[in-house]
Formats: structure tokens, C-alpha cells, sequence
């Protein structure tokens, strides 16, 4: 039976633009004229990079220097990558020399956001909003990119007679979360792991604007938001019995993506069962000690950042001595490599423990 502790903190929408679907008809619809897209992903990212991205959602208008009425072109257009590795959308849209186009465009791990369940893309007058951005257990796991183009006109024609494609960079706008375990607990015959693992009252909803390419501040919804992390390791086994000492693994939970906010107090929690088990005279293992884990800290989460938090568990020398933590932020191996910026060391977590033995 495990004995069960809080720590408490220390401290105690968009307005659719009125916009038109009018195509002009003396456009010159030859490929010369036809609008075409292709991509760059900001370095890579283990979770969506260059090689597994084969689907965005393009939003685009322009206006001539007669009118300052948007002609909308492109309103969530599917975009996908063939087999050459070439850009291609339905039905045709062709380039008015007179235009002056704004293009958004973004990517859900590949899929649109879904009204009602994690969000709406908005195309608010010629700017692309992805409003109430939710993040909850069935929507943390994906990657979510963003990219613009504006003021952009009919580019010159390629060797090949066809009109340049419009570039666009998208960019990670989510942190990129989790957490690694490592054990230092003293004595050969222990067998130590960790289960249940959750994480609470984080901020889940957010808008984030085009127009800036920033979040406004995200809320909460449901007042204390909660979801499960899923370790790598499906025993979650930290440490167990090994020839000529403990043999200790690291257990990592898969990433979760975050909105990213700055908060001002430490309230944002993770906790965790924390199992400790030795043999008995049989060399059946039997529990030593248990205890439901409680820790809160005070994030900084910033878009495009990858944070892995390292919470070692160790006990001294002598054993059964009270589990002290240490906890620091160290970029996940490879950062620099996949296109997340490595996040600012600076977390301070608060533990909390009790043992029954």
C-alpha cells in the first residue's frame, strides 16, 4: 500500500474576415502561370522532419492595387508530396500578374487541426489563426509546424516554362517535452521502478496568431488539465540485479509538445509510483518500499525548444535512508541536429515523498 503526499505550490476569438472567392477570368492558365509550393523544414525534428512530411494545408489571398478586397485563392487546400518528391494540390490556381498574395500554411503531423477537438485554422481577413489550439492526452504526441509567405507576386518563369514555386520554411511553434529517470538507489539486490506517470495542470489551450507568428496567453480547460506520460520502457525498470553490482538502465517517456508560455509560479506538476523491490529467501522478489511521487516546478516553455528533464532518485550509502532528488534540464541527444533550439536550463523542481516499508 502506498502512502500518498502533495506538495503544494510554494506560492500560493477570432472574427472570420469577410473575404472573396471571385477568380479573374484573364489570367493566363498556362504552367508559366500556375502556382506551385515547395518546403523546407527547419533542419529536422524527430517527430516531423523533411523525409516523413508529406502533407500541409495552405491558405492564400491576394489583392490588386485597385482594391483592397481580398481574393481568396487557397482556403485549407491539402498540399502533399508525390513519389518525385514534388509539391501538388487539386485543382489548378494560376497567378494574377496584377496580385500581390499572402500565403499560411501549416501541419498537425501531417493532418488538419479538427473544429471542436484540438482547434480551428482561421483565416482572419488575409492572416491564418489556428485558434483554442488544444493539447490533451489523445492530442500531445504531435508535432505541429508553421510557415508564411507574404507579398509575394507572380515569380519569374524556371527553363522549364514554369513559374518558380512559392518556398515556404515551416517552423516548430510547440515545446517539445519529456522526461528521463536514472536511478543511483545503493545495494546490488534491489530492483527499482517507476509507473503511473502523469502530468497536471499545464496550460492547454492557446491561439496562435499569424500575423506576429506568436501565442497569446494560453489557458486551462478543464480548470486543472491532466494527462498520462508513457515511458519508453514498458516495465519502466530503473534498476535491477547485475554481476558485480546493480545494473542501471535510463527510462525516458515518449515527448509530449506543450504550448509554450513562461509560467509564474511553480504549479505545473508531475508525479509518479516509485516501487522498490528486493528477493526473498526464495529469490522471489517482494516490495521493499513504496511511494506516490509529487513534484512541481515552474516552466519556461519556449516554441521550437527541446527540454528533457532528468530527475535522478538516489538514497545513501547505507540503504533504506530517505530518497533525495536532483533534478536539471539537458537537451535531448542529437538537438542541434533535429531543428529544436536546446531549452534553458532552469527548472526547479519541489519533491515530496513518503515510504512505507
Amino acid at each position: 500500500m502506498k502512502l500518498i503526499r502533495y506538495v503544494l505550490p510554494a506560492l500560493c476569438i477570432a472574427t472570420a474576415g469577410c473575404s472573396s472567392s471571385e477568380v479573374i477570368d484573364d489570367v493566363s492558365k498556362s504552367e508559366a502561370a500556375r502556382i506551385g509550393f515547395n518546403t523546407h523544414m527547419y533542419k529536422n525534428s524527430r517527430a516531423l522532419d523533411n523525409s516523413n512530411f508529406n502533407n500541409f494545408f495552405v491558405y492564400g489571398t491576394y489583392v490588386v492595387s485597385t482594391s483592397s478586397q481580398p481574393v481568396q485563392v487557397f482556403m485549407g487546400d491539402r498540399v502533399t508530396k508525390n513519389a518525385d518528391g514534388n509539391w501538388t494540390y487539386t485543382n489548378d490556381r494560376y497567378w494574377n500578374p496584377q496580385g500581390t498574395y499572402d500565403f499560411y500554411a501549416y501541419s498537425c503531423e501531417n493532418t488538419q487541426v479538427q473544429t471542436g477537438i484540438t482547434g480551428n485554422a482561421n483565416l482572419n481577413g488575409r492572416v491564418l489563426n489556428l485558434v483554442n489550439y488544444t493539447i490533451n492526452q489523445d492530442h500531445a504526441s504531435h508535432d505541429l509546424v508553421f510557415a508564411s509567405s507574404k507579398e509575394q507576386s507572380r515569380p519569374s518563369t524556371t527553363a522549364g516554362g514554369t513559374s518558380s514555386p512559392v518556398a515556404f520554411a515551416f517552423k516548430h511553434i510547440l515545446t517539445r517535452l519529456k522526461f528521463t529517470f536514472k536511478s543511483l538507489i545503493p545495494g546490488e539486490n534491489y530492483t527499482v521502478k517507476i509507473s503511473n506517470l502523469q502530468i497536471s495542470n499545464y496550460r492547454n489551450v492557446g491561439t496562435f496568431l499569424g500575423s506576429t507568428e506568436a501565442w497569446q496567453e494560453p489557458e486551462r480547460n478543464p480548470e486543472s488539465p491532466s494527462m498520462p506520460l508513457t515511458l519508453s520502457s514498458a516495465d519502466g525498470v530503473l534498476q535491477k540485479p547485475g554481476a558485480g553490482g546493480p545494473a542501471r538502465t535510463d527510462v525516458s517517456t515518449d515527448a509530449v509538445f506543450m504550448i509554450p508560455f513562461q509560467y509564474q509560479y511553480a504549479n505545473v506538476r508531475i508525479e509518479f509510483d516509485f516501487d522498490i523491490q528486493a528477493p526473498d529467501t526464495n529469490g522471489n522478489l517482494m516490495d521493499v518500499m513504496g511511494s506516490h511521487i509529487t513534484a512541481t516546478w515552474q516552466p519556461n516553455w519556449i516554441k521550437g525548444q527541446s527540454i528533457n528533464n532528468v530527475i535522478t532518485l538516489s538514497g545513501s550509502a547505507t540503504g533504506m535512508d530517505p530518497i533525495r532528488f536532483t533534478a536539471s534540464i539537458v537537451p535531448d541527444e542529437g538537438a542541434a541536429d533535429d531543428g529544436w533550439v536546446p531549452g534553458a536550463g532552469n527548472a526547479n523542481f519541489t519533491f515530496d515523498q513518503s515510504f512505507k516499508n
